[in-house]
């Protein structure tokens, strides 16, 4: 028996030893990994931004890709060893800062080549210099992150739209989408876990004012003090700024 117990101990103190002693690539230390994540097939593991990757078929990936979508934007709190420090070791903590940029569908990028814009009601006009975004009604069907309306104070997330073909002769549009109040965010309408399923209807005349819900509009130019900062950011054109 006492053979034994010093067998038993020898190895004790050597598991504790070999658990206390230098770990392979150094010690861990936290990091922040924010970019695009894209989540790799087989033994080909995923990337969050540009620096930072996770094992396949690791804890820490299928932790992130049960938050994450495709191509969607995260911040991944983690743990990494200095000798790697693009490796994740082990996820602290993850969310989805913006989704994946949504297609749009060909019917609404012929619809947003006569709609898109930022409108008022025709009775008031553009120029009061007291108006804001509240008192416009935002088109951008055709945007850097997915089609979306906003109806004076209420956003929506476009989802899909049909109706009658677009052509100078005048057409009818249906958008259909999730609609709260505006600054609820885009993600959250977008994937319907906020707001309330809407549908929008849109004429578009060969001549006169277009129609949005029944009411008639008159096209603005772009101005900073009623142009919504979600509109300036996702136009192609304006691309984030403002025009002078």
């Amino acid at each position: 028996m006492k053979h034994a117990s010093i067998v038993l101990a020898f190895a004790v103190a050597a598991t504790a030893a070999h658990a206390v002693g230098p770990q392979r690539g150094g010690p861990l230390r936290r990091t922040v990994c924010e970019g695009v994540f894209e989540s790799g097939s087989g033994m080909a593991g995923s990337l969050v931004g540009e620096t930072c990757s996770l094992k396949a078929d690791s804890d820490a990936e299928r932790l992130v890709q049960s938050v994450c979508g495709q191509k969607a934007v995260c911040r991944v709190e983690a743990m990494v060893r200095a000798a790697d420090p693009g490796a994740i070791v082990k996820v602290l903590g993850v969310r989805q800062v913006a989704m994946a940029p949504a297609e749009t569908s060909p019917y609404l990028e012929r619809v947003a080549g006569r709609l898109d814009g930022v409108l008022a009601p025709a009775g008031a006009g553009c120029d009061n210099p007291q108006d804001t975004p509240d008192d416009r009604i935002s088109v951008l069907l055709d945007g850097l992150n997915g089609a979306a309306i906003q109806i004076h104070g209420r956003y929506c997330a476009v989802t899909s739209g049909s109706g009658d073909k677009v052509s100078d002769a005048g057409f009818q549009a249906v958008l259909r989408g999730n609609c709260a109040k505006a600054g609820v965010p885009d993600a959250d309408l977008r994937t319907g876990r906020a707001g309330e399923k809407t549908e929008i209807v849109v004429s578009v005349p060969s001549s006169g004012p277009v129609r949005i819900d029944g009411e008639a509009l008159v096209r603005c130019p772009i101005r900073q003090t009623y142009t919504p900062r979600w509109w300036i950011d996702g136009s192609h054109t304006f691309r984030g700024r403002y025009p002078q």
